[in-house]
């Protein structure tokens, strides 16, 4: 009977630590999803000013976040994404995700310590998992269609 016990165990343990995984690269999902975003807007803002590159990074960045986060958000994207930041070797998309993730796991944290919802609870987070996932199961059903 012990070892039935141990078995049980085992296999909540391993389905907490999958559902972890899950949440995890779901989380790596959504800020390559809001960096993504914040690209594209870069890129059309920067179409618009032509040689004043910077007036669009300003402007990308000034949308970021939503009251009382903002100021995470605004300081992680001058930190990271502003000419002369932390690696201004490192490409500019890639400063962008590197900000977008700084910015979110400060908000996460900030949110807790507020007793606010998590990230996960956002509207904007599950309409990201929502979409991935219907992503994902249109996939797989034509991999299943072409296995009859």
């Amino acid at each position: 009977m012990a070892r039935k016990g141990n078995r049980e165990g085992g296999r909540k343990r391993r389905r907490r630590q999958e559902g972890k995984e899950f949440m995890d690269a779901a989380m790596d999902g959504y800020i390559r999803d809001l960096a993504l975003h914040r690209w594209r807007d870069y890129e059309d803002l920067a179409d618009v000013y032509g040689s004043e590159a910077p007036r669009a990074l300003e402007e990308t960045g000034a949308v970021l976040g939503e009251e009382p986060y903002r100021a995470l958000w605004q300081a992680a994207w001058q930190r990271h994404v502003w000419p002369g930041g932390e690696d201004p070797q490192m490409h500019l998309f890639g400063r962008m995700e590197l900000a977008v993730r700084e910015a979110l796991l400060a908000e996460q944290e900030a949110r807790a310590e507020r007793g606010d919802r998590t990230i996960e609870d956002t509207p904007g987070y599950n309409e990201f998992v929502g979409r991935a996932l219907g992503n994902l199961f249109h996939e797989a059903s034509g991999e299943i269609e072409e296995l009859d």
